[in-house]
């Protein structure tokens, strides 16, 4: 089948990481669009691809996507690209995605490196079901509901960080479930790619490069039918100290353990 768009992975990192499929296409269509083209033309100047680029990122995707519909449908052939990875995961391609979708315009997505399939299959933690969260936000409030979901996940967890809040979400894990596994991988097919698995309660600091883009893996929550209610100590603490109140806090227990009501609001009156 002859497309109109092509969204094309690229490297994560390594520059030998694309198919020749990939190249091809490059090569092939009349306009490439780019997140960032003085990042892209790296890239397409390795494999002298020598094309009309035109920009393509999250400031400019919606009008972009209607530029880019309107064309494909007067015949121009586009391929759809990022900085690195796959468009359309925590990158520009999504909303074009859905608008060729909507428009009927034919398009296919190209296999290639993934930063996030990466990082799961290198952690070693149960791969058969998984969740992806993206970036861990900054405001106070979705942050704080992003944690209440991972506590109770029971799945594998892959979420992205940023050298500037390592850190601080290391020791936000560490308050709300320190006796889970976390591997933290970081520069992935790069020459100092790193994969280090930890115990979260044993994470420390000068454990930590702060440079590149952080793929973490959360370990799946624990067995609840187990567990024991003085193992939710750090979560009932955590809670409160997020301004939840007694009873939301019994509501998000009873919702994601098997304790009753009242076992649940008599340990955290005890811890008063």
């Amino acid at each position: 089948m002859d497309y109109s768009i092509y969204f094309v992975p690229t490297p994560i990192g390594n520059l030998e990481d694309i198919t020749i499929r990939a190249i091809n296409v490059l090569k092939g269509v009349d306009i490439i669009a780019c997140e960032d083209t003085r990042e892209s033309k790296k890239l397409l100047n390795h494999y002298d691809i020598n094309k009309k680029l035109t920009s393509y990122h999250k400031f400019n995707e919606k009008q972009k996507s209607e530029e880019i519909i309107t064309n494909a449908k007067a015949g121009i052939k586009y391929a759809i690209i990022t900085d690195q990875g796959m468009p359309g995961i925590s990158d520009p391609g999504h909303i074009l995605i859905k608008e060729c979708i909507r428009e009927n315009v034919p398009y296919t997505i190209l296999p290639g490196a993934s930063s996030i399939l990466t990082g799961l299959i290198a952690s070693g933690f149960d791969n058969e079901r998984f969740s992806y969260y993206g970036f861990i936000p900054k405001k106070k409030q979705d942050k704080n509901k992003l944690y209440e979901n991972l506590s109770k996940e029971n799945k594998t967890s892959i979420l992205l960080d940023t050298p500037h809040n390592i850190l601080e979400t290391i020791e936000d894990f560490k308050n709300i479930f320190p006796e889970r596994r976390l591997a933290i991988t970081r520069e992935l097919t790069k020459k100092f790619e790193e994969y280090k698995i930890y115990r979260i309660s044993e994470i420390k600091d000068s454990d930590l490069t702060l440079k590149g883009e952080f793929v973490l893996i959360l370990e799946k929550s624990l067995d609840k039918k187990s567990d024991s209610i003085k193992n939710y100590k750090n979560e009932i603490f955590y809670m409160k100290k997020s301004g939840k109140s007694t009873k939301d806090i019994v509501k998000s227990l009873r919702k994601s353990t098997g304790f009753s009501k009242n076992e649940i609001y008599d340990y955290i009156i005890s811890l008063d």
